[in-house]
């Protein structure tokens, strides 16, 4: 009988470095967003418009691949709306810093919504833990409103939890290079 040892490994150890150079280079960029915010917020602001852009074509995409959907038309003109606007704020990167918060503030405000209705369909289905997810939901409600209401506030947030996101994921990448070594 032979018997294997699982061991936890980044793939060939040729590619490490890989991770290693992956991990400082996400770190860097993290501090740098954090030490230079006006051009990490106008970054940000161009790569929302592109994201834009890319759901208006997989939107476009999507409503000719179900052209015998009823929706098909609709699936469409939104696909259509999102490449405009894409365009737009790309050429107009000023309204797309102006709308960057709001941006954020309505995808956090929607997503919170969700986490509070989750919360409480799992709180009737005595699932426990439901709390949690309650209170996640009713915080990310009050930062998404404070980034609507408030949107230098919102600004400010932004750059600050990507440039974090950024690091983290730099000394995740950085770490993982060096996991199974032994």
């Amino acid at each position: 009988m032979t018997t294997t040892s699982a061991t936890t490994s980044t793939g060939p150890k040729g590619f490490r470095w890989l991770y290693l150079i992956l991990g400082i280079v996400l770190f860097v960029f993290g501090v740098g967003i954090i030490r230079h915010p006006v051009a990490s917020y106008f970054g940000l602001a161009m790569y929302f418009s592109i994201i834009i852009i890319v759901i208006g074509i997989s939107e476009i995409m999507n409503a000719f691949a179900g052209g015998n959907s009823r929706h098909w038309g609709w699936g469409l003109f939104i696909g259509l709306l999102d490449l405009v606007i894409g365009f737009v704020l790309l050429i107009h990167p000023i309204i797309a810093e102006d709308i960057l918060p709001y941006i954020v503030g309505f995808i956090l405000m929607f997503k919170s919504i969700d986490y509070i209705a989750e919360s409480l369909q799992m709180s009737s289905l005595r699932i426990r833990g439901w709390g949690w997810i309650f209170i996640a939901g009713i915080i990310t409600l009050f930062f998404s409103f404070m980034i609507v209401f408030y949107p230098l506030f919102g600004v400010f947030n932004i750059i600050i939890w990507t440039g974090l996101s950024f690091i983290f994921a730099g000394i995740s990448s950085f770490v993982y290079a060096f996991v199974g070594r032994g």
